[in-house]
């Protein structure tokens, strides 16, 4: 899993996998918090992508469908920013940037305006801006604490009412409309 030398192994807390996947699931946990997306359960399990969120679209449309991969790809991303900032390295090749190319394309073909790879690194961008919010980076590591603890207690499941609470405690549900449009106020022509 390690073999690439650019990618130093973890140390400390992070070199315990099972401590990495709490640090990586608070990235998504914490990135669906700033999208205004409602967590129903983290699972914490590597595959297939461990949190569920509110991803129903509204409407019916390709215009929300766009949305809800988006949203997704942002999600995705947090999980990697997340365990960079936490353990000074992330997991190299989790199988994310291949899920986030895919959905790209898929967001691209339904656009029709922007290639996959402006969408790419858009929402990148947008991912990166939510972790650099002091508090949100502040919560990674009690968030990851707190699944974490599920964990050594074998629990792989943790209820979304239980990590809503959590993350109330850290990160207080923010205005959506203002933060989104904060979040999407460049490259994003919809």
């Amino acid at each position: 899993m390690y073999s690439d030398p650019t990618c130093p192994l973890p140390t400390g807390a992070c070199a315990d996998q099972s401590y990495r996947l709490a640090v990586y699931e608070a990235g998504h946990a914490l990135t669906a918090r700033a999208l205004g997306l409602r967590v129903l359960s983290v699972r914490m399990l590597p595959r297939p992508p461990v949190l569920v969120s509110d991803k129903t679209f509204v409407g019916n449309n390709w215009a929300s469908l766009s949305d809800t991969l988006e949203n997704r790809i942002i999600e995705l991303f947090g999980g990697q920013i997340a365990e960079e900032h936490a353990c000074a390295t992330n997991t190299c090749c989790s199988g994310d940037v291949a899920r986030i190319d895919e959905l790209a394309r898929l967001v691209a073909g339904l656009d029709g305006e922007r290639d996959s790879d402006t969408i790419y690194f858009d929402l990148e961008d947008v991912a990166l801006e939510i972790f650099a919010e002091k508090d949100f980076r502040a919560a990674i590591v009690p968030i990851a604490e707190f699944l974490y603890a599920h964990v050594q207690n074998d629990q792989v499941v943790i209820d979304g009412k239980d990590v809503e609470a959590e993350l109330d405690k850290h990160v207080p549900p923010l205005p959506e409309k203002d933060w989104k449009k904060r979040l999407f106020s460049f490259g994003r022509n919809k």
